[in-house]
């Protein structure tokens, strides 16, 4: 087995046959399996530390270069040699290429933007399936840094990943299927803030519950995509974005995700408040003794003067 083979199984790119070669490769070679969870965690820090700049605007020079190649400057069309020459046309080349994969906004404009397609709304819940699918694979593989807040009070943990989506978001209760809830954490998503839930089983299994907040108008239809060893299913429930993500068979997390979604439906469980307890009446002060001294005890002679 090569390691561009190892890195195509890592990046989702093999096809079912030779993806199911290779993991059966990795369950007798201990030390390329490492290496594949090397190259994932690899992969993900990689999205954690410069997706963000992807997505920055693009700065005044970039846009200063777009508006010369499309002719927008005054006086541009008297001077058409300056962008053929070839240096200054590669150049350029780079600016926009670059640009592009900075902003995602070359060939958008307001109008676009303003009615956005089908199309677009259905390539951004890819995209964030995509993101479920790396943070499963990065914080599953180290139990060190699996979760920020753990599950022990959840109502804590539910109400700090709200507070960092600005949406109300809850953990569903999925021990009817044989996961606990183990914590959360919150992640950067395409859509904005996003939250991810963990859970295990009694075998140490995890799955994760990616929640994001999507366009308006995405559609609620679930959806399916393997990358790899780990199967995704995602949906859209009123206004959030839902991925279930697991290395299981595609049968196992369907029946995991319906539980999810019907937990997601009902909305979360409401929580009686602790009874009131009673008040104590404080001991009244001794007659004839002034606020603030202590009385002298009983049992405590007095000095010898």
């Amino acid at each position: 087995m090569s390691e561009d083979e190892l890195h195509a199984y890592v990046d989702g790119q093999l096809d079912g046959n030779r993806r199911l070669a290779v993991e059966r490769w990795l369950a007798d070679d201990s030390e390329a399996a490492r290496r594949v969870e090397d190259y994932r965690a690899q992969a993900m820090l990689l999205h954690e530390m410069f997706d963000s700049v992807l997505r920055e605007p693009p700065g005044d020079t970039v846009q200063d270069l777009t508006d010369r190649l499309k002719g927008r400057i005054a006086r541009n069309d008297n001077h058409p040699a300056w962008h053929a020459r070839p240096l200054v046309r590669f150049a350029a080349a780079v600016m926009l290429v670059v640009a592009g994969a900075a902003g995602g906004w070359m060939g958008r404009g307001a109008d676009q933007q303003a009615a956005a397609p089908i199309a677009q709304q259905r390539q951004t819940l890819a995209t964030f399936a995509q993101e479920a699918t790396q943070a499963h694979r990065f914080y599953t593989s180290d139990e060190r840094f699996q979760v920020e807040l753990g599950a022990d009070n959840q109502d804590e943990l539910n109400g700090w990943l709200s507070k960092r989506m600005g949406r109300d978001v809850f953990g569903p209760d999925l021990g009817r299927v044989g996961y606990r809830l183990i914590g959360g954490r919150s992640l950067p998503t395409d859509m904005g803030a996003g939250a991810q839930y963990m859970y295990a089983n009694d075998a140490n299994k995890r799955i994760t519950l990616f929640v994001g907040a999507p366009q308006s108008g995405n559609q609620s239809n679930f959806s399916f995509t393997q990358n790899g060893d780990v199967a995704t299913f995602y949906w859209v429930e009123g206004p959030l974005a839902y991925a279930l993500a697991g290395r299981l068979s595609k049968e196992e997390l369907l029946e995991i995700a319906k539980a999810v979604f019907q937990d997601v439906k009902a909305g979360p469980p409401r929580r009686e408040p602790p009874p009131e307890q009673p008040q104590q009446q404080q001991p009244q002060q001794q007659q004839d003794q002034p606020a603030g001294v202590q009385p002298v005890s009983d049992t405590q002679k007095p000095k010898d003067s």
